[in-house]
């Protein structure tokens, strides 16, 4: 089965790594932002349910950028998670 993650990723690698929520996005982007400017991204994810289970091995080991590689190679689909626009609830509480 697949489902959709939400993670974070520093130069460390893939540190964080949860399933999609309603408050998944929100918490996630809060904890982008209170890192200094371009030291973190926040990014979503369709993977296997083994796949992620594997990367939480990975993360909760230390091994953030061997989670990260694995990420890249066996995820259905990637991309950067965009912070809302300046209008949206979620900007305000960030600020």
């Amino acid at each position: 089965m697949t489902n959709s993650y939400l993670g974070i990723v520093t130069p460390r690698g893939l540190e964080t790594l949860v399933v999609e929520t309603e408050h998944a996005a929100p918490f996630l982007l809060r904890r982008v932002a209170r890192r200094p400017f371009g030291e973190a991204l926040a990014l979503w994810a369709v993977l296997d349910d083994r796949v992620a289970r594997d990367l939480t091995q990975h993360i909760s080991g230390g091994r953030f950028e061997v989670a990260l590689r694995e990420l890249d190679a066996r995820a259905l689909h990637l991309g950067t998670l965009l912070p809302p626009l300046p209008e949206d609830d979620v900007a305000c509480s960030l600020r």
